[in-house]
């Protein structure tokens, strides 16, 4: 068995920390976009396809009418790198471990299972959440990122290339994430994919939980489900 998390959202809270950066950023701006619309829109996203994103919602405002495609493009991707740099500073001062996670990885340690992470966002900002919350000593070395393939999720080559460096085949991996993207790069990999679906902030249902279960996760909404889920035998 391996287990595979995904990092942000997962390992790290700092998904609904990057949304808000992106939402106050933009209306600075005035593009007005709610944190909500944000986290539900872009999780889970590659960095090329969240730049891609925000590009076209910045091509909304008047002082880019002129601009031809290159230089949109390249004030997008300039854009997303601001408020890149923000979230991480941010992040630096609230990020906190995902609530239940540190008993599941004790347990997993302890119990001599092999994890990895396997994130879409790059090394950098990783090393920068996963030691801010006290979960690298548990991961080091085994922390993989798009960067690290040509393609990321949703396509299978993180997860793949995951456990081929663990040295477990991939049918005997389970994919623990909380974004359609994630899950289907799962499912590309032929992996078990476990869908963490947490309600929203205000108690409401999360927007994900149907296209989840479409896509064929297991689906469980707080961390003290994971660990039966995890050794749930059919």
């Amino acid at each position: 068995m391996l287990v595979i998390f995904d990092c942000d959202g997962v390992l790290v809270d700092s998904e609904i920390i990057s949304a808000q950066v992106s939402s106050d950023c933009l209306n600075e701006i005035g593009v007005k976009l709610s944190a909500d619309y944000i986290l539900e829109t872009y999780r889970g996203k590659s960095v090329a396809d969240c730049i891609y994103m925000i590009t076209e919602e910045l091509s909304r405002l008047e002082s880019w009418k002129d601009f031809g495609a290159a230089e949109r493009a390249e004030q997008g991707a300039k854009f997303w790198r601001h408020v890149q740099l923000q979230t991480l500073v941010v992040c630096e001062q609230q990020l906190e471990p995902v609530k239940g996670i540190m008993t599941v990885l004790d347990y997993l340690r302890d119990k001599q299972i092999p994890f990895c992470v396997a994130s879409n966002g790059k090394h950098e900002k990783m090393r920068m959440t996963l030691a801010k919350t006290g979960i690298m000593p548990y991961v080091q070395g085994r922390i993989f990122s798009f960067e690290d393939v040509t393609r990321g999720k949703p396509a299978p080559d993180l997860f793949l290339h995951a456990a081929s460096t663990m040295n477990i085949p991939a049918a005997q991996a389970i994919v623990v994430e909380d974004s359609l993207t994630g899950i289907q790069a799962a499912v590309a990999a032929g992996m078990r994919p476990l869908g963490y679906c947490p309600p929203n902030h205000d108690g409401s249902e999360n927007c994900l939980l149907p296209g989840m279960r479409k896509l064929g996760a297991e689906v469980f909404f707080a961390m003290d489900e994971l660990l039966p889920l995890i050794f749930k035998t059919n």
